[in-house]
């Protein structure tokens, strides 16, 4: 992400500029890219001021005046269960002369208006699984079913392995 100059640097690269540095020398010295110096160099042609442009720094958050930003504001709080895309669908059907922005940025309004409501999980109680403390007291069984063999044929077959010890035992194989 590009850092703004500092006020300071900015004299300098003009100062330096003025008794005779190029923009390479400067741009080595201070780190910064040619464009860079071209940039302020031109500025400082032109007359204007030196001082960074911070009101065009980050992301534009909407004006609260904006119809489309309070349509949405309003919707998610009448609808909190609605997320962006079915907001953005509803006001499409509603207005289909408006221009929506994305609903990503719909979703960004609604982080910044504390609007984000997290999601309901279901869960299971937890039921407690009763391994096998001796050797064939349970067994886990896994259907193949429909494999192809290397001959083009296909089998079926159960396959049964031991949970206490891991061992499988002879799977039947069935063809088809």
């Amino acid at each position: 992400m590009p850092r703004a100059v500092p006020m300071a640097i900015r004299e300098q690269v003009v100062l330096r500029h003025r008794t005779g540095s190029s923009a390479l020398e400067l741009s080595r010295e201070y780190g910064l890219s040619r464009q860079t110096i071209y940039n302020i160099l031109d500025k400082s042609k032109s007359g204007a001021s030196l001082h960074p442009d911070y009101e065009y720094c980050g992301k534009v958050r909407p004006r609260a005046g904006d119809f489309i930003y309070r349509a949405v504001r309003c919707l998610r709080t009448w609808h909190p269960s609605w997320g962006a895309e079915k907001i953005r669908a509803y006001m499409q059907l509603l207005r289909p002369e408006l221009s929506l922005p994305h609903y990503r940025t719909f979703t960004r309004w609604f982080h910044w208006n504390s609007q984000i409501t997290p999601r309901l999980r279901s869960t299971l109680p937890p039921t407690p699984h009763k391994w096998a403390k001796k050797l064939h007291e349970i067994w886990q069984i896994d259907a193949k079913e429909e494999m192809q063999l290397l001959d083009g044929k296909k089998a079926c077959w159960l396959n049964v392995v031991d949970e206490f010890s891991g061992t499988v035992i002879s799977p039947p194989v069935f063809s088809l």
